[in-house]
């Protein structure tokens, strides 16, 4: 069973498993589009929580009360495979871009557990950022 670690500049890090994932924080839908560079199209639906707030339950450390202390801090992400992507934290704040970017826990109906968890961008136009079975999860601020 594939865990993620929540690690970095965080209060509380934490080692979850999928279950973990869709029994401590409400789980949302996404179903996508994006586009894959070798073929085409392809549609899914996630089931999962939001990143956001699973990141501030391990206490960023971040002053949530500073919108400028909060935009400078970067998420790190990181699957089985070695594949990683970074997103702002500005990007999934509910001040800031509050993209609805989610922790998968299944996949078009099938569950997520012995694969891990995947990063959903529904946004994003190409599934490069979707990274799977994560590993990491790691919270920095930027300079």
């Amino acid at each position: 069973m594939t865990r993620l670690a929540v690690v970095g500049e965080v209060e509380r890090p934490a080692r979850l498993s999928v279950g973990d994932l869709r029994a401590r924080w409400a789980e949302r839908e996404a179903a996508v589009t994006f586009h894959c560079a070798t073929s085409g199209p392809r549609h899914h639906v996630f089931h999962g929580p939001l990143l956001r707030e699973v990141v501030e339950t391990a206490g960023p450390g971040f002053d949530p009360a500073r919108r400028k202390d909060r935009s400078r801090y970067l998420l790190e992400i990181t699957g089985t495979d070695g594949h990683a992507t970074v997103l702002s934290w500005a990007e999934i704040d509910a001040d800031f871009g509050n993209a609805p970017v989610l922790l998968a826990t299944a996949l078009d109906g099938r569950g997520l557990d012995s694969d891990g968890s995947q990063l959903v961008v529904p946004s994003d136009h190409c599934g490069a950022r979707y990274i799977s079975g994560i590993t990491r999860i790691r919270l920095v601020a930027a300079g």
